[in-house]
């Protein structure tokens, strides 16, 4: 009885993370807040034991635990600020929610429709902004950058959602899945966030190459060209404000090649990322620290080598150049092995299955996240904000226990 109350608490929080994310103020931080403290119960009153966990779980609580403890050694390099500890504690707090996912009765579909709501919700938030406020780029409670970039990632699963409901011929809610796909797309281009954009055709490829046994040759053919005509229709058309976005950066960089203007959106961006490769070249093993990267920062304006605006900025808007100078080569590492591993998983689980769409679509979603993160990273560090962090280690951790409770109930059959 515990353990089913439990389930349900567990999961509906886990489909609000998605539902409330970005359409509500701070709404992601309401579902896992509550996941979080009822793991805490739960950890006690179900029990659930390091032994009940699988190899494959073992190896995604040990990529957490050691990203956290290298962030928090780095903080302590970089002066032992401990605001700064705020957010790579998030990947331990996530711990317990894992627990309790493995443990109690899988809910899991109720995260394709928390995706779907959280997709819908955002471009109805976008389009009230752009058209009743007037607004030149939505952006709820967030950087418009983040707002897009997790548009994206919804509208990226709800996707999913699609060819898991196609699978199992419930073709209303596919076709509520692919409004969810295409509202979150909308929601991020009327946030303008360009980075996130990149990840649209090469994900999408990858989901319709993976789904092309599911679909037919008929239907992923039909499906490419449909997308095309839809993204030239999106490009073509003003209103939707994309290609004057498209256009704002190719004039920004000739502008900052003819060496008129640098202060531009992507002016500055190019000054952070040379800003950042001069502090790797300082610090190329432990990098200079957040902190300690503001003099070397001033340093290098006074020499001319970069602009003044760089100072405005505590990231290089890149997640790997932001690595690689702030923590250098140790911290790229360590990096890549919280997006690799998870995504090694997942696509493990992918091969395992490979006809099974009630597991496959759980292990293709949470695949979704680390690509996703790593296209996002290109323009943005998402794991200098708290939406960034807390949007990847929850989904992830929602995902790989939807997909160990699928594997679960298909051994029950």
């Amino acid at each position: 009885m515990l353990n089913r109350v439990f389930g349900t608490l567990a999961w509906l929080a886990a489909a609000l993370t998605f539902a409330l994310s970005i359409a509500l103020p701070s709404g992601y931080g309401i579902g896992t807040t509550f996941i979080f403290l009822l793991s805490l119960l739960g950890l006690f009153v179900l029990k659930a034991r390091w032994c009940e966990l699988s190899q494959d779980d073992r190896v995604l609580f040990w990529v957490f635990v050691l990203f956290a403890l290298s962030m928090f050694v780095f903080v302590y390099l970089d002066g032992w600020y401990t605001r700064e500890l705020d957010r790579p504690s998030r990947f331990i707090f996530v711990l317990p929610v894992m627990f309790l996912l493995l443990k109690s009765v899988g809910r899991e579909q109720w995260l394709w429709l928390g995706c779907i709501v959280g997709a819908i919700g955002a471009f109805a938030l976008a389009l009230y902004e752009r058209q009743s406020l007037g607004l030149d780029r939505a952006q709820g409670s967030e950087h418009p950058i983040m707002f897009g970039n997790t548009g994206v990632l919804l509208g990226l699963i709800s996707l999913v959602a699609s060819m898991f409901y196609f699978a199992k011929q419930r073709y209303i809610w596919m076709a509520l899945a692919l409004i969810g796909c295409l509202s979150g797309i909308g929601a991020s281009l009327l946030s303008g966030s360009r980075g996130g954009w990149v990840a649209l055709p090469l994900i999408g490829l990858f989901l319709l190459w993976q789904s092309r046994f599911l679909l037919g040759k008929k239907l992923v053919l039909g499906g490419s060209i449909a997308a095309i005509v839809v993204l030239a229709c999106v490009v073509s058309i003003p209103q939707t404000g994309v290609q004057g976005r498209i256009m704002d950066a190719v004039h920004d960089v000739q502008l900052y090649q003819a060496g008129t203007d640098k202060n531009t959106s992507v002016g500055l961006r190019f000054e952070m990322w040379k800003a950042a490769w001069q502090m790797f070249k300082q610090e190329p093993v432990l990098g200079v620290g957040e902190y300690g990267s503001v003099a070397v920062k001033e340093r290098l304006i006074e020499q001319g080598v970069v602009i003044p605006e760089v100072l405005n900025f505590s990231h290089a808007h890149n997640e790997f150049i932001n690595a690689l100078s702030l923590r250098g080569l140790v911290g790229l590492l360590f990096l890549m092995i919280v997006y690799l591993l998870p995504l090694r998983l997942f696509l493990k689980k992918m091969r395992q299955h490979p006809d099974n769409w009630g597991i496959r679509s759980y292990a293709m979603a949470g695949a979704l996240v680390p690509m996703c993160y790593m296209d996002f990273g290109l323009s943005q560090a998402m794991f200098s904000h708290n939406i960034g962090v807390m949007m990847y280690v929850f989904p992830i951790v929602y995902f790989w226990a939807a997909v160990r409770w699928a594997e679960r109930k298909e051994l029950a059959k």
